[in-house]
Protein backbone atom coordinates (compact mmCIF):
# COMPACT_ATOMS: atom_id res chain seq x y z
CA UNK A 1 0.00 0.00 0.00
CA UNK A 2 1.49 3.37 -1.20
CA UNK A 3 1.75 6.25 1.76
CA UNK A 4 -1.49 7.88 2.57
CA UNK A 5 -2.75 12.03 1.81
CA UNK A 6 -3.38 12.95 5.59
CA UNK A 7 -5.38 16.14 6.17
CA UNK A 8 -4.14 18.37 9.16
CA UNK A 9 -6.89 20.67 10.73
CA UNK A 10 -4.79 23.38 10.12
CA UNK A 11 -5.36 22.96 6.76
CA UNK A 12 -9.28 22.18 6.67
CA UNK A 13 -11.02 24.86 4.50
CA UNK A 14 -14.03 26.50 4.89
CA UNK A 15 -17.37 24.64 4.73
CA UNK A 16 -18.05 24.30 1.05
CA UNK A 17 -14.51 24.54 -0.49
CA UNK A 18 -14.65 22.41 -3.58
CA UNK A 19 -10.68 21.43 -3.28
CA UNK A 20 -10.69 19.53 -0.52
CA UNK A 21 -8.86 15.79 -1.33
CA UNK A 22 -11.82 12.96 -1.19
CA UNK A 23 -9.90 11.04 1.07
CA UNK A 24 -9.66 12.93 4.83
CA UNK A 25 -7.55 12.34 7.55
CA UNK A 26 -6.46 13.31 10.85
CA UNK A 27 -2.69 12.85 11.35
CA UNK A 28 -1.08 12.77 15.14
CA UNK A 29 2.19 12.55 16.81
CA UNK A 30 4.02 9.93 15.27
CA UNK A 31 2.21 10.11 11.54
CA UNK A 32 -1.01 8.01 12.96
CA UNK A 33 -3.75 8.36 10.53
CA UNK A 34 -7.47 8.58 11.62
CA UNK A 35 -9.87 8.36 8.59
CA UNK A 36 -13.02 10.39 8.83
CA UNK A 37 -16.50 9.78 7.80
CA UNK A 38 -18.12 12.19 5.96
CA UNK A 39 -18.74 15.18 7.32
CA UNK A 40 -21.06 18.24 6.05
CA UNK A 41 -17.74 20.95 6.63
CA UNK A 42 -16.76 18.62 3.34
CA UNK A 43 -19.87 19.23 1.42
CA UNK A 44 -18.99 20.84 -2.31
CA UNK A 45 -20.18 23.83 -2.07
CA UNK A 46 -22.67 23.38 -5.35
CA UNK A 47 -25.66 20.64 -5.11
CA UNK A 48 -24.85 17.66 -7.16
CA UNK A 49 -21.38 18.26 -7.57
CA UNK A 50 -20.59 14.66 -5.62
CA UNK A 51 -20.61 11.63 -7.70
CA UNK A 52 -22.15 8.28 -6.99
CA UNK A 53 -19.83 6.01 -4.77
CA UNK A 54 -20.92 2.42 -5.31
CA UNK A 55 -20.01 -0.50 -2.70
CA UNK A 56 -20.10 -3.96 -3.55
CA UNK A 57 -19.51 -7.26 -0.73
CA UNK A 58 -19.55 -10.90 -1.22
CA UNK A 59 -20.06 -12.91 2.04
CA UNK A 60 -20.09 -16.65 1.49
CA UNK A 61 -20.92 -19.71 3.62
CA UNK A 62 -19.01 -22.50 3.91
CA UNK A 63 -22.26 -25.21 4.40
CA UNK A 64 -25.11 -26.51 1.98
CA UNK A 65 -28.44 -26.09 2.89
CA UNK A 66 -28.79 -29.66 3.92
CA UNK A 67 -29.63 -33.32 3.56
CA UNK A 68 -33.70 -32.78 4.31
CA UNK A 69 -34.52 -30.11 2.07
CA UNK A 70 -34.37 -26.19 2.81
CA UNK A 71 -37.99 -25.46 4.28
CA UNK A 72 -36.60 -23.99 7.07
CA UNK A 73 -34.97 -21.71 4.68
CA UNK A 74 -36.86 -20.48 2.17
CA UNK A 75 -40.24 -19.79 2.70
CA UNK A 76 -42.60 -21.77 0.93
CA UNK A 77 -44.48 -18.77 -1.32
CA UNK A 78 -42.76 -16.51 -3.43
CA UNK A 79 -42.38 -13.12 -3.85
CA UNK A 80 -42.75 -10.23 -1.15
CA UNK A 81 -42.18 -11.03 2.87
CA UNK A 82 -45.09 -12.17 3.98
CA UNK A 83 -46.06 -13.34 7.88
CA UNK A 84 -42.82 -15.02 10.05
CA UNK A 85 -39.48 -15.41 8.44
CA UNK A 86 -38.45 -18.51 8.16
CA UNK A 87 -36.00 -20.00 10.95
CA UNK A 88 -32.91 -19.68 8.81
CA UNK A 89 -33.82 -15.77 7.74
CA UNK A 90 -35.10 -14.23 11.44
CA UNK A 91 -32.26 -12.27 11.37
CA UNK A 92 -33.07 -10.50 8.75
CA UNK A 93 -36.52 -9.31 10.87
CA UNK A 94 -34.51 -8.69 13.63
CA UNK A 95 -32.24 -6.61 12.29
CA UNK A 96 -34.83 -4.44 10.69
CA UNK A 97 -33.88 -5.04 6.90
CA UNK A 98 -35.85 -7.74 5.23
CA UNK A 99 -37.69 -4.93 3.21
CA UNK A 100 -34.06 -4.60 1.45
CA UNK A 101 -32.98 -8.07 1.48
CA UNK A 102 -34.12 -11.01 -0.96
CA UNK A 103 -33.80 -15.03 -1.25
CA UNK A 104 -33.21 -16.56 -4.39
CA UNK A 105 -33.73 -20.13 -4.57
CA UNK A 106 -34.24 -22.86 -6.96
CA UNK A 107 -30.48 -22.00 -8.41
CA UNK A 108 -28.23 -24.90 -9.97
CA UNK A 109 -24.16 -25.60 -10.93
CA UNK A 110 -24.17 -27.76 -13.46
CA UNK A 111 -22.19 -30.91 -13.02
CA UNK A 112 -19.81 -33.42 -15.76
CA UNK A 113 -17.04 -35.11 -16.05
CA UNK A 114 -15.78 -32.79 -18.16
CA UNK A 115 -17.51 -29.58 -16.83
CA UNK A 116 -19.62 -27.89 -19.00
CA UNK A 117 -19.16 -23.99 -18.55
CA UNK A 118 -19.67 -22.50 -15.51
CA UNK A 119 -19.34 -25.93 -14.00
CA UNK A 120 -17.82 -28.32 -11.95
CA UNK A 121 -16.66 -32.21 -12.03
CA UNK A 122 -18.88 -34.73 -9.88
CA UNK A 123 -16.60 -34.32 -6.86
CA UNK A 124 -18.20 -31.87 -4.59
CA UNK A 125 -15.61 -30.64 -2.16
CA UNK A 126 -12.98 -27.76 -2.88
CA UNK A 127 -15.08 -27.47 -6.56
CA UNK A 128 -18.26 -25.78 -5.64
CA UNK A 129 -17.25 -22.26 -4.19
CA UNK A 130 -14.03 -21.68 -6.63
CA UNK A 131 -17.19 -21.66 -9.72
CA UNK A 132 -19.30 -19.90 -7.29
CA UNK A 133 -17.47 -17.04 -6.86
CA UNK A 134 -15.83 -17.06 -10.27
CA UNK A 135 -18.13 -18.49 -12.82
CA UNK A 136 -15.70 -20.11 -13.93
CA UNK A 137 -15.89 -24.09 -14.97
CA UNK A 138 -13.80 -26.45 -12.69
CA UNK A 139 -10.80 -28.35 -14.23
CA UNK A 140 -7.48 -29.88 -13.74
CA UNK A 141 -6.81 -31.08 -9.97
CA UNK A 142 -9.15 -30.58 -7.08
CA UNK A 143 -7.11 -28.26 -4.61
CA UNK A 144 -9.64 -25.41 -4.27
CA UNK A 145 -7.75 -23.22 -6.78
CA UNK A 146 -9.89 -20.33 -8.17
CA UNK A 147 -9.46 -20.63 -12.19
CA UNK A 148 -10.82 -16.63 -13.09
CA UNK A 149 -11.00 -13.20 -11.04
CA UNK A 150 -13.46 -13.24 -8.41
CA UNK A 151 -16.38 -11.31 -8.48
CA UNK A 152 -14.42 -9.19 -5.49
CA UNK A 153 -12.21 -8.20 -7.85
CA UNK A 154 -13.86 -7.69 -11.19
CA UNK A 155 -15.98 -5.09 -9.17
CA UNK A 156 -13.04 -3.76 -7.76
CA UNK A 157 -11.61 -2.81 -11.63
CA UNK A 158 -14.76 -0.70 -12.42
CA UNK A 159 -15.77 0.73 -8.93
CA UNK A 160 -12.49 1.26 -6.09
CA UNK A 161 -10.77 4.07 -7.84
CA UNK A 162 -7.68 5.29 -5.65
CA UNK A 163 -8.65 3.74 -2.57
CA UNK A 164 -6.08 2.80 -0.60
CA UNK A 165 -7.81 -0.86 -0.57
CA UNK A 166 -8.93 -2.11 -3.68
CA UNK A 167 -10.50 -5.31 -2.11
CA UNK A 168 -10.51 -6.24 1.52
CA UNK A 169 -10.22 -9.86 2.06
CA UNK A 170 -11.15 -11.33 5.38
CA UNK A 171 -12.42 -14.74 6.92
CA UNK A 172 -13.80 -14.83 10.14
CA UNK A 173 -12.51 -18.80 10.83
CA UNK A 174 -8.83 -18.93 11.50
CA UNK A 175 -8.50 -22.33 10.61
CA UNK A 176 -9.26 -25.39 9.45
CA UNK A 177 -10.31 -27.68 12.49
CA UNK A 178 -10.51 -31.58 11.62
CA UNK A 179 -7.16 -33.83 11.70
CA UNK A 180 -8.73 -36.12 9.24
CA UNK A 181 -9.02 -33.62 6.27
CA UNK A 182 -7.11 -31.00 4.25
CA UNK A 183 -8.80 -28.25 4.93
CA UNK A 184 -6.67 -25.45 3.94
CA UNK A 185 -7.40 -25.62 0.02
CA UNK A 186 -11.34 -24.48 1.13
CA UNK A 187 -10.25 -21.67 2.27
CA UNK A 188 -9.86 -19.17 -0.09
CA UNK A 189 -12.48 -17.65 -2.17
CA UNK A 190 -10.70 -14.21 -3.91
CA UNK A 191 -8.89 -14.29 -7.24
CA UNK A 192 -6.95 -11.83 -9.14
CA UNK A 193 -5.57 -10.86 -12.60
CA UNK A 194 -1.44 -9.84 -11.46
CA UNK A 195 0.63 -6.91 -13.22
CA UNK A 196 1.97 -10.10 -15.83
CA UNK A 197 -1.78 -10.84 -16.29
CA UNK A 198 -1.43 -14.51 -14.56
CA UNK A 199 -4.24 -15.24 -12.13
CA UNK A 200 -2.84 -14.99 -8.08
CA UNK A 201 -5.18 -16.59 -5.42
CA UNK A 202 -5.62 -13.99 -2.90
CA UNK A 203 -5.82 -15.75 0.62
CA UNK A 204 -8.09 -13.59 3.12
CA UNK A 205 -6.55 -12.11 6.21
CA UNK A 206 -8.31 -13.70 9.43
CA UNK A 207 -6.49 -11.45 12.57
CA UNK A 208 -9.19 -8.39 13.53
CA UNK A 209 -5.89 -6.81 14.50
CA UNK A 210 -4.31 -6.89 11.84
CA UNK A 211 -7.08 -5.98 9.46
CA UNK A 212 -7.72 -3.41 11.84
CA UNK A 213 -4.52 -1.63 12.18
CA UNK A 214 -4.25 -1.46 8.31
CA UNK A 215 -7.01 -0.02 7.48
CA UNK A 216 -6.93 2.73 10.82
CA UNK A 217 -3.75 2.62 13.01
CA UNK A 218 -0.81 3.44 9.92
CA UNK A 219 1.30 0.74 7.64
CA UNK A 220 2.22 -2.00 9.99
CA UNK A 221 6.20 -2.03 10.86
CA UNK A 222 8.56 -3.55 8.45
CA UNK A 223 8.14 -7.34 8.83
CA UNK A 224 5.22 -7.41 11.06
CA UNK A 225 3.31 -9.93 8.90
CA UNK A 226 1.87 -11.80 11.60
CA UNK A 227 -0.64 -11.55 14.39
CA UNK A 228 1.87 -11.70 17.03
CA UNK A 229 4.03 -9.18 15.47
CA UNK A 230 1.47 -6.90 14.88
CA UNK A 231 0.37 -7.23 18.85
CA UNK A 232 4.04 -6.35 20.04
CA UNK A 233 3.74 -2.97 17.44
CA UNK A 234 0.43 -2.32 18.81
CA UNK A 235 1.61 -2.86 22.19
CA UNK A 236 4.51 -0.19 21.85
CA UNK A 237 1.49 2.73 20.55
CA UNK A 238 -1.14 4.32 21.98
CA UNK A 239 -4.43 3.84 20.80
CA UNK A 240 -5.28 5.55 17.11
CA UNK A 241 -7.57 7.97 18.52
CA UNK A 242 -5.66 9.07 21.74
CA UNK A 243 -2.61 9.75 19.45
CA UNK A 244 -4.81 12.21 17.23
CA UNK A 245 -6.85 13.39 19.48
CA UNK A 246 -5.28 17.01 19.58
CA UNK A 247 -6.23 17.45 16.16
CA UNK A 248 -9.48 16.31 16.66
CA UNK A 249 -10.27 18.44 19.16
CA UNK A 250 -9.27 21.41 16.67
CA UNK A 251 -11.43 19.78 14.27
CA UNK A 252 -14.26 19.24 16.59
CA UNK A 253 -14.19 23.03 17.90
CA UNK A 254 -14.95 24.02 14.31
CA UNK A 255 -17.96 21.94 13.13
CA UNK A 256 -21.50 22.19 13.61
CA UNK A 257 -23.58 20.40 15.77
CA UNK A 258 -24.67 17.63 13.64
CA UNK A 259 -21.37 16.67 12.78
CA UNK A 260 -20.08 16.78 16.11
CA UNK A 261 -22.62 14.37 17.13
CA UNK A 262 -21.00 12.18 13.66
CA UNK A 263 -17.43 12.48 15.19
CA UNK A 264 -18.38 11.58 17.97
CA UNK A 265 -20.19 8.39 17.07
CA UNK A 266 -17.13 8.20 14.42
CA UNK A 267 -14.42 7.69 17.92
CA UNK A 268 -17.03 5.86 19.75
CA UNK A 269 -17.07 3.36 17.39
CA UNK A 270 -13.73 2.78 16.89
CA UNK A 271 -12.80 3.39 20.56
CA UNK A 272 -15.16 -0.06 20.58
CA UNK A 273 -13.63 -1.97 18.25
CA UNK A 274 -10.20 -1.16 20.06
CA UNK A 275 -11.39 -2.61 23.19
CA UNK A 276 -13.08 -5.99 21.52
CA UNK A 277 -9.52 -6.51 19.70
CA UNK A 278 -7.88 -5.77 22.79
CA UNK A 279 -9.86 -8.73 24.30
CA UNK A 280 -8.74 -11.50 21.49
CA UNK A 281 -6.04 -13.40 21.83
CA UNK A 282 -4.56 -13.01 18.00
CA UNK A 283 -4.25 -16.49 16.24
CA UNK A 284 -1.52 -16.25 13.38
CA UNK A 285 -3.29 -15.48 9.97
CA UNK A 286 -2.55 -18.85 7.25
CA UNK A 287 -2.81 -15.60 4.68
CA UNK A 288 0.52 -14.69 6.51
CA UNK A 289 4.08 -16.88 6.47
CA UNK A 290 4.98 -18.23 9.51
CA UNK A 291 8.62 -16.24 11.06
CA UNK A 292 11.46 -18.77 11.06
CA UNK A 293 11.03 -21.68 13.42
CA UNK A 294 13.48 -24.49 15.06
CA UNK A 295 10.75 -27.06 14.87
CA UNK A 296 7.37 -27.95 13.70
CA UNK A 297 4.31 -26.13 14.82
CA UNK A 298 1.16 -27.43 16.13
CA UNK A 299 -2.22 -26.89 14.04
CA UNK A 300 -4.12 -23.90 14.92
CA UNK A 301 -7.16 -23.56 16.94
CA UNK A 302 -6.66 -27.27 19.34
CA UNK A 303 -7.78 -29.14 16.12
CA UNK A 304 -10.59 -31.90 16.47
CA UNK A 305 -9.61 -35.52 15.72
CA UNK A 306 -12.83 -37.53 14.77
CA UNK A 307 -9.95 -40.40 15.02
CA UNK A 308 -9.52 -40.53 18.85
CA UNK A 309 -10.51 -43.84 20.93
CA UNK A 310 -13.77 -42.54 22.49
CA UNK A 311 -13.11 -45.35 25.34
CA UNK A 312 -9.89 -43.34 26.15
CA UNK A 313 -9.52 -41.93 29.87
CA UNK A 314 -10.57 -38.42 29.85
CA UNK A 315 -12.16 -38.34 26.59
CA UNK A 316 -15.33 -35.94 26.87
CA UNK A 317 -16.81 -36.43 23.13
CA UNK A 318 -15.39 -34.50 19.72
CA UNK A 319 -17.55 -31.48 20.15
CA UNK A 320 -18.57 -31.03 23.56
CA UNK A 321 -15.98 -28.26 24.24
CA UNK A 322 -14.39 -25.52 22.70
CA UNK A 323 -11.68 -27.66 20.41
CA UNK A 324 -12.16 -26.66 16.49
CA UNK A 325 -13.60 -23.13 18.00
CA UNK A 326 -11.40 -19.90 18.01
CA UNK A 327 -14.57 -17.07 18.96
CA UNK A 328 -15.39 -16.97 15.20
CA UNK A 329 -18.67 -14.72 17.04
CA UNK A 330 -16.49 -11.90 17.93
CA UNK A 331 -14.31 -12.48 15.10
CA UNK A 332 -17.02 -12.22 12.62
CA UNK A 333 -18.75 -9.36 14.33
CA UNK A 334 -15.54 -7.06 14.33
CA UNK A 335 -14.76 -8.31 10.89
CA UNK A 336 -18.56 -6.77 9.80
CA UNK A 337 -17.06 -3.75 11.66
CA UNK A 338 -14.49 -2.83 10.03
CA UNK A 339 -16.03 -3.18 6.58
CA UNK A 340 -18.41 -0.99 7.45
CA UNK A 341 -15.82 1.94 8.82
CA UNK A 342 -13.83 1.22 5.81
CA UNK A 343 -16.73 1.67 3.11
CA UNK A 344 -17.87 4.61 5.32
CA UNK A 345 -14.88 6.06 5.27
CA UNK A 346 -13.73 5.09 1.79
CA UNK A 347 -10.93 3.51 2.10
CA UNK A 348 -12.40 0.46 0.14
CA UNK A 349 -15.39 0.13 -1.98
CA UNK A 350 -15.30 -3.72 -2.36
CA UNK A 351 -15.34 -6.79 0.61
CA UNK A 352 -14.48 -10.51 0.18
CA UNK A 353 -16.19 -11.89 3.55
CA UNK A 354 -15.56 -15.50 4.18
CA UNK A 355 -17.77 -16.32 7.12
CA UNK A 356 -16.73 -20.29 7.25
CA UNK A 357 -14.48 -22.47 5.16
CA UNK A 358 -15.64 -24.31 2.41
CA UNK A 359 -16.66 -28.01 3.81
CA UNK A 360 -16.87 -26.17 7.23
CA UNK A 361 -15.53 -27.97 10.10
CA UNK A 362 -15.70 -24.96 12.82
CA UNK A 363 -17.07 -26.82 15.89
CA UNK A 364 -20.88 -25.44 16.64
CA UNK A 365 -20.95 -26.18 20.27
CA UNK A 366 -19.91 -23.07 21.86
CA UNK A 367 -21.93 -21.09 18.62
CA UNK A 368 -25.37 -23.11 18.96
CA UNK A 369 -25.04 -25.94 21.83
CA UNK A 370 -25.37 -28.29 19.28
CA UNK A 371 -22.20 -31.12 19.70
CA UNK A 372 -21.01 -31.19 15.66
CA UNK A 373 -18.84 -29.67 13.27
CA UNK A 374 -21.07 -27.40 11.25
CA UNK A 375 -20.34 -29.97 8.27
CA UNK A 376 -21.48 -32.60 10.21
CA UNK A 377 -24.86 -30.54 10.87
CA UNK A 378 -25.57 -30.88 6.88
CA UNK A 379 -24.74 -34.83 6.72
CA UNK A 380 -27.69 -35.17 10.08
CA UNK A 381 -24.79 -36.39 11.99
CA UNK A 382 -26.77 -35.19 15.53
CA UNK A 383 -29.72 -38.13 14.92
CA UNK A 384 -32.29 -39.38 13.03
CA UNK A 385 -35.10 -36.80 14.08
CA UNK A 386 -35.36 -35.02 11.03
CA UNK A 387 -37.28 -32.01 12.50
CA UNK A 388 -34.20 -31.65 15.65
CA UNK A 389 -32.19 -31.78 11.82
CA UNK A 390 -33.57 -29.19 10.00
CA UNK A 391 -33.75 -26.47 13.08
CA UNK A 392 -30.00 -27.00 13.42
CA UNK A 393 -29.58 -26.72 10.17
CA UNK A 394 -31.33 -23.31 9.86
CA UNK A 395 -29.82 -22.05 13.10
CA UNK A 396 -26.33 -22.59 11.47
CA UNK A 397 -27.10 -20.99 7.91
CA UNK A 398 -29.05 -18.21 10.43
CA UNK A 399 -25.78 -17.66 12.03
CA UNK A 400 -24.12 -16.28 8.78
CA UNK A 401 -27.68 -14.48 7.63
CA UNK A 402 -27.09 -12.56 10.98
CA UNK A 403 -23.80 -11.14 10.24
CA UNK A 404 -24.91 -10.85 6.93
CA UNK A 405 -27.76 -8.74 7.77
CA UNK A 406 -25.71 -6.65 11.06
CA UNK A 407 -23.77 -5.38 7.66
CA UNK A 408 -26.42 -4.47 5.61
CA UNK A 409 -28.17 -2.47 8.83
CA UNK A 410 -25.02 -0.60 9.63
CA UNK A 411 -24.46 0.12 6.39
CA UNK A 412 -28.34 1.15 5.68
CA UNK A 413 -28.01 3.60 9.24
CA UNK A 414 -24.90 5.63 7.99
CA UNK A 415 -25.32 8.78 5.92
CA UNK A 416 -23.27 8.65 2.47
CA UNK A 417 -21.67 12.04 1.04
CA UNK A 418 -25.22 11.85 -0.67
CA UNK A 419 -26.73 12.55 2.13
CA UNK A 420 -28.78 9.16 2.09
CA UNK A 421 -27.71 6.26 3.15
CA UNK A 422 -24.88 4.01 2.58
CA UNK A 423 -26.64 1.57 1.25
CA UNK A 424 -28.42 3.58 -1.44
CA UNK A 425 -25.29 2.86 -3.88
CA UNK A 426 -24.30 -0.71 -2.55
CA UNK A 427 -25.01 -4.24 -3.42
CA UNK A 428 -24.03 -7.34 -1.07
CA UNK A 429 -24.49 -11.05 -1.69
CA UNK A 430 -24.56 -14.05 0.48
CA UNK A 431 -23.67 -17.44 -0.75
CA UNK A 432 -23.35 -21.31 0.41
CA UNK A 433 -21.60 -23.43 -0.81
CA UNK A 434 -23.99 -26.02 -1.76
CA UNK A 435 -27.34 -26.93 -2.14
CA UNK A 436 -29.36 -30.22 -1.86
CA UNK A 437 -30.40 -32.74 -4.40
CA UNK A 438 -28.82 -35.15 -6.47
CA UNK A 439 -25.12 -35.93 -6.06
CA UNK A 440 -23.69 -37.23 -9.55
CA UNK A 441 -20.65 -38.72 -7.44
CA UNK A 442 -22.56 -41.63 -4.97
CA UNK A 443 -25.54 -41.72 -6.98
CA UNK A 444 -27.60 -40.33 -4.17
CA UNK A 445 -31.33 -38.09 -4.92
CA UNK A 446 -31.00 -36.37 -1.31
CA UNK A 447 -27.74 -35.19 -0.68
CA UNK A 448 -25.74 -32.23 0.67
CA UNK A 449 -23.32 -33.29 -1.77
CA UNK A 450 -25.27 -30.73 -4.17
CA UNK A 451 -25.15 -27.67 -6.27
CA UNK A 452 -29.06 -28.16 -7.03
CA UNK A 453 -31.10 -26.26 -5.00
CA UNK A 454 -29.00 -23.72 -4.06
CA UNK A 455 -29.98 -19.97 -2.58
CA UNK A 456 -28.24 -16.96 -2.44
CA UNK A 457 -29.29 -13.63 -0.56
CA UNK A 458 -29.07 -10.43 -2.08
CA UNK A 459 -29.09 -6.73 0.18
CA UNK A 460 -28.39 -2.93 -0.60
CA UNK A 461 -30.52 -0.65 -3.07
CA UNK A 462 -27.77 0.09 -5.52
CA UNK A 463 -29.23 0.10 -9.59
CA UNK A 464 -32.79 0.12 -8.52
CA UNK A 465 -32.37 -3.35 -6.41
CA UNK A 466 -35.53 -3.44 -3.65
CA UNK A 467 -37.31 -0.77 -5.46
CA UNK A 468 -40.20 -2.36 -4.17
CA UNK A 469 -39.01 -3.96 -1.54
CA UNK A 470 -37.05 -7.78 -1.03
CA UNK A 471 -38.73 -11.00 -0.87
CA UNK A 472 -38.50 -14.66 -2.24
CA UNK A 473 -37.46 -15.16 -5.82
CA UNK A 474 -37.43 -18.78 -7.62
CA UNK A 475 -34.93 -18.68 -10.54
CA UNK A 476 -35.10 -22.32 -11.02
CA UNK A 477 -32.29 -23.87 -12.52
CA UNK A 478 -29.83 -20.56 -12.98
CA UNK A 479 -26.73 -20.66 -12.26
CA UNK A 480 -26.15 -19.32 -8.58
CA UNK A 481 -23.05 -16.76 -9.90
CA UNK A 482 -26.15 -15.08 -12.26
CA UNK A 483 -27.14 -13.26 -8.79
CA UNK A 484 -23.31 -12.05 -8.19
CA UNK A 485 -23.24 -10.96 -12.11
CA UNK A 486 -26.73 -9.06 -11.25
CA UNK A 487 -25.37 -7.50 -8.17
CA UNK A 488 -21.90 -6.07 -9.92
CA UNK A 489 -24.46 -4.52 -12.31
CA UNK A 490 -26.59 -3.06 -9.85
CA UNK A 491 -23.18 -0.98 -8.92
CA UNK A 492 -22.45 -0.44 -12.36
CA UNK A 493 -20.17 -2.86 -13.40
CA UNK A 494 -20.80 -4.40 -16.67
CA UNK A 495 -18.49 -7.07 -17.00
CA UNK A 496 -19.70 -10.71 -16.12
CA UNK A 497 -18.18 -13.51 -14.14
CA UNK A 498 -15.80 -16.35 -16.13
CA UNK A 499 -18.73 -18.49 -18.22
CA UNK A 500 -21.85 -17.18 -16.96
CA UNK A 501 -23.23 -14.43 -18.50
CA UNK A 502 -26.99 -14.68 -17.42
CA UNK A 503 -28.33 -12.20 -14.54
CA UNK A 504 -31.32 -12.27 -12.79
CA UNK A 505 -32.96 -9.22 -13.82
CA UNK A 506 -36.31 -9.12 -11.60
CA UNK A 507 -33.99 -8.18 -9.01
CA UNK A 508 -33.41 -4.94 -10.10
CA UNK A 509 -36.72 -2.96 -9.71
Amino acid sequence: MGPRTAVSCASLPERGHPSLPRRRFLRGAGASALALPFLEIFAPARAGARPTISRYAFLFGGMSIGAYGNDRIAPASEGPWVGPMTRALQPLADHGVADVVSLVSGLSMPVGMMPPPGGRPPNFHATAHPVLATGQRFSGTIDGTLHAPSSDWVAAGTIAGTTPFPVLTYRAQPAFYRLDSNGAINGTISARLGTQGTLEQVPPVTSPRVAFESLFGGALPPGAVDALAAKRAWAMRKSVVDRVADDAKALVDRLGAEDKIRMQRHFDELRTLEHQIDALEPTLAPACPMPPHPGDDPPIGDAIDPGIDPTAEGYDGFYMNANGYSDEELRASIMVDLIHMAFACDLSRVASFMLSYATCSMNMFPLLGIASDLHGITHGSIGDDEAVVQDALADAAGWHVRHFAHLVQKLRDTESPMGTSLLDDTALVLAFEGGWGFDPQLGAPKSPHSTENMVVLVGGRAGGLHAKAGGHLRASGVHPTAVLNTALAAVGVEETLGEVTARVDALLG
